[in-house]
């Protein structure tokens, strides 16, 4: 068990950084997520700690040890991958063994670990297959199994669910977040995919250009996202980001959205200057047509058509134009009538709207401020 230190961590190759200035402590036994686009860094930070990449610049620790010169095999981390990596001519019970054979452990220690992480794991009924007679999800089990026997400091996974279907990939984090629940360890996970950021971690660091952009617990990042990018990325839908400008309403400022209503906001942006630039973003959940809206703590009432409804069984999307922008909504057990129409009222809870500056894209705070 340890934490993971990462101070300043850069990685260039050649000219071209991939990863800048990266500052991040992980507590011991915690579950952090790496999130964002494609190339944003967050595999080749993972390497980085992973010991298979070197660093730049900067320092990586893991426990009260500076490892950045430290091989792989010194680290005392396991590290699970995409394509499983698993020894096609071995049996279950050979590959999980593997590593410990080669580290010259005893019979007895290796058979005991076997059996642990393969109960663990529910492979015990696979232990004499290969490779070949198992399922995806098995194979990514026994690729877990095997991270497990070494009783690593750190586990490091990138991107490990890629290869499977949308069913198995559910199943999948839904073992990976029992694992972290019965072996107490720090654990490090890469993905493209928020939704598996949302449901695995305890904290998210979300990504971009080789910088981290938040980090934050799901709750943090969702409901209050620093950035326009992250607020874009993180949720599926993602949030409604809608530019206007700032207007005066009686005492509190207002977002007067291009080409469409002026939309009030909370005493506490009363900073905000008549005239800025902004964009507003609202989730899709926090909209819904009046009389299929739940408790809302500040709504607001508009008119817009809907254009499209997507069904998706216990709940929908809805497609909507408001003025020259389009919008999407979530609505949870939606009325089997649902269809496009004009001339629609709607409810929005502004209580729920996030301010962002419309030339950085931060976050404007609840007192008006960066």
């Amino acid at each position: 068990m340890a934490e993971v230190t990462l101070k300043g961590v850069a990685k260039s190759y050649g000219r071209t950084p991939a990863v800048r200035e990266f500052d991040l402590d992980i507590a011991d036994e915690e579950f952090v997520v790496f999130v964002g686009p494609s190339g944003c860094g967050k595999s080749t930070t993972l390497r980085m700690i992973a010991g298979l990449e070197d660093i730049t610049g900067g320092e990586i620790r893991i426990g009260d040890r500076v490892v950045n010169d430290l091989p792989p095999r010194d680290r005392n981390i396991s590290m699970v991958f995409q394509n499983y990596a698993l020894y096609p001519h071995m049996t279950v019970r050979e590959n999980q063994a593997f590593g410990l054979r080669l580290a010259g452990r005893a019979k007895e220690e290796i058979a005991r670990k076997v059996a642990r992480a393969s109960g663990i794991l529910g492979l015990d009924p696979y232990l004499e297959r290969r490779p070949a007679a198992l399922s995806g999800g098995q194979r990514q089990r026994v690729a877990m199994g095997r991270a497990i026997v070494r009783d690593p400091d750190v586990f490091l996974f990138d991107e490990p669910l890629s290869n499977l279907d949308a069913k198995l990939r559910g199943q999948m984090r839904t073992e990976i977040k029992k694992l972290h629940e019965k072996v107490r360890t720090t654990v490090i996970y890469v993905t493209h995919d928020q939704v598996e950021a949302m449901t695995l971690a305890d904290r998210i660091v979300v990504m971009r250009d080789g910088r981290i952009e938040q980090v934050g617990t799901p709750e943090e990042v969702y409901h209050r996202p620093v950035s326009d990018f992250v607020a874009s990325f993180i949720g599926s839908p993602p949030m409604n980001l809608l530019e206007g400008r700032i207007v005066a309403e009686g005492d509190a400022p207002a977002v007067a959205l291009s080409g469409g209503p002026v939309l009030p906001l909370g005493p506490g942006h009363a900073r905000l200057p008549a005239g800025a630039s902004v964009t507003l973003g609202l989730r899709p959940e926090a909209i819904a047509p009046q009389g299929m809206a739940g408790p809302m703590r500040r709504p607001f009432a508009f008119e817009a058509d809907i254009t499209l409804v997507e069904p998706l069984g216990g709940e929908a999307l809805i497609f909507l134009a408001l003025g020259d922008r389009e919008m999407t909504a979530r609505v949870f057990r939606p009325p089997a009538r649902l269809a496009p129409a004009r001339g629609v009222q709607f409810l929005v809870d502004l209580a729920e709207a996030s301010v962002f500056d419309g030339g950085t894209g931060r976050r404007l705070g609840d007192d008006g401020a960066n």
